[in-house]
């Protein structure tokens, strides 16, 4: 049986609302936390619960399953291949929770500023976004164990582009901001408060830290509650949904796979309705603090983006797979010629943009010289350079190889 939130049950049985939340509240299985929220325009404050549930259950064995289907693809794809495919989800992700915020970017120049040089990438505009995400990527550690902790990431993530485009947004307080947010819609009517002051969000910010960090808790559990936290601390006056989906990103990276943490904001845009009418509906008094519902339509989120993921790998492998049929056809007797060719063919499948001369240089451990002196030798028209900007990138331009 499906778990029903209570906002609906008030709805639909109003007559059995009251009884239903005393029972799930005094569940056995029913997990108290130590915050209360409370719905924008409503006095009352509801302690936070959650249940362990069937559904949560069925849904963590969904999401294993499916990544192990994930696991068996990523393990026949080459490593150039990829590579190139955690770029493209890279700037496809910052875009896409650009997007979500309603802050315009480009994906030229968030590449941009991907393949530039740290020293360099700094200065650019996104360039501080772009330089945290390549730590997932890498695998780096970062520290989110306290507030400072909090504090210290926002002004090296966020904080250039918000003082360049409207200072008077950044974080005014000791260490989050000391005035009241609204979170208001397109008609400026008011949905949520942040919590205030700040001594009240310092204090509900480590609160929700202890969760995060609680092993007590199932891992995807602990990532769905302190996403909704930090939504609903809302600590500073602008960057708390890029913060809050970065985080998440960042922790499901460490549990599942980078390529599927940087689909969560492009997947989190095309649910964007029903994403926000998630935190609306956990929020709302009616809902009388039950997280529950919150927790699965984020591993309904978890899971979509694995399986989004998988089948995305799994079609491009086949399309590899069958071009690569194509390029042995040719019967080219130069090793490095044919290994050249290879990681193109990669770089036209699992890339939006191709690789560049120091990556094909990088990963056959050759010459720059030996490298331009072999792609010399491929027929131009079989050959894409982009040159939007530098240094240019190069792939196969897969029609030529059809009509061999």
């Amino acid at each position: 049986m499906s778990y029903e939130p209570l906002t609906s049950i008030f709805y639909k049985r109003p007559e059995d609302w009251e009884q239903e939340y005393q029972i799930r509240f005094r569940n056995p299985f029913a997990r108290h936390l130590p915050v209360s929220i409370h719905q924008y325009g409503r006095k009352i404050q509801h302690q936070v619960f959650y249940c362990y549930t069937e559904d949560a259950a069925v849904l963590q064995e969904q999401i294993m399953s499916v990544f192990n289907d994930f696991q068996h693809i990523l393990r026949s794809i080459p490593r150039v291949g990829i590579e190139q495919f955690v770029k493209a989800c890279l700037i496809n992700e910052i875009k896409s929770s650009n997007d979500i915020e309603g802050v315009h970017s480009t994906r030229k120049e968030i590449r941009s500023a991907f393949i530039a040089a740290p020293n360099e990438r700094i200065r650019l505009r996104l360039g501080g976004i772009v330089n945290k995400y390549i730590k997932i990527v890498r695998g780096d550690s970062l520290s989110f164990n306290s507030c400072e902790d909090i504090r210290s990431f926002f002004d090296e993530f966020l904080a250039d582009e918000i003082r360049k485009n409207n200072p008077t947004l950044l974080p005014d307080g000791r260490i989050f901001r000391s005035s009241s947010v609204d979170v208001v819609t397109s008609t400026q009517k008011i949905i949520h408060r942040g919590i205030y002051p700040e001594e009240k969000i310092i204090q509900y910010m480590s609160l929700a830290l202890d969760i995060l960090h609680d092993t007590t808790i199932p891992y995807l559990n602990r990532i769905a509650i302190f996403h909704f936290l930090f939504g609903y601390i809302h600590p500073f006056y602008d960057g708390n949904g890029r913060m809050s989906r970065f985080m998440t990103s960042y922790f499901l990276s460490k549990y599942l796979h980078p390529t599927i943490a940087l689909q969560l904001s492009i997947i989190i845009k095309k649910q964007r309705n029903s994403y926000y009418k998630l935190f609306s509906n956990t929020e709302s008094d009616s809902n009388r603090g039950d997280l529950t519902p919150f927790i699965l339509g984020t591993l309904r989120l978890i899971h979509t983006a694995i399986f989004h993921t998988e089948k995305t790998l799994k079609k491009k492998l086949d399309t590899y797979r069958s071009y690569q049929k194509k390029i042995l056809a040719l019967n080219i007797e130069d090793q490095t010629m044919s290994s050249i060719y290879d990681i193109l063919l990669q770089a036209a499948i699992f890339s939006d943009i191709g690789a560049t001369i120091s990556e094909i240089q990088g990963t056959l451990q050759k010459s720059e010289n030996t490298i331009i002196s072999r792609m010399k030798k491929i027929p131009p028209e079989w050959l894409r350079c982009i040159k939007t900007s530098r240094p240019y990138h190069y792939k196969l331009v897969l029609s030529t190889l059809d009509d061999n």
